[in-house]
């Protein structure tokens, strides 16, 4: 009975060649933006958690506004790092990040 329904499947998907490359192609099209979509939420749902302590953990940055429209840029002049651990005694550690090199 299976076999059957298959033959006819395979027939049809045959007889209606157009009709079925459009479903292929959208239904691999959806799977693809899915997959994608579900990484990305992994990967913001994951951001800094293999530290212990991640409510401790804050990222500063630049709320600036260019050619007329806001933009926010997670960069700092270097003497921030530094004002930010005289400023403020409960910081205990800071760290800059440079996008074109990692860490400094």
């Amino acid at each position: 009975m299976l076999k059957n329904y298959f033959k006819i499947a395979f027939r049809h998907l045959l007889k209606n060649k157009g009709f079925t490359a459009i479903n292929i192609v959208g239904l691999a099209t959806g799977m693809a933006a899915a997959i994608l979509i579900m990484l990305w939420v992994k990967s913001e749902f994951s951001f800094d958690r293999f530290y212990s302590r991640t409510d401790q953990i804050y990222a500063v940055g630049i709320k600036d506004v260019w050619a007329g429209s806001p933009v926010q840029h997670f960069y700092t002049p270097k003497p921030m790092a530094a004002a930010l651990k005289t400023d403020f005694p409960e910081i205990n550690h800071v760290t800059r990040v440079n996008k074109g090199t990692g860490f400094y």
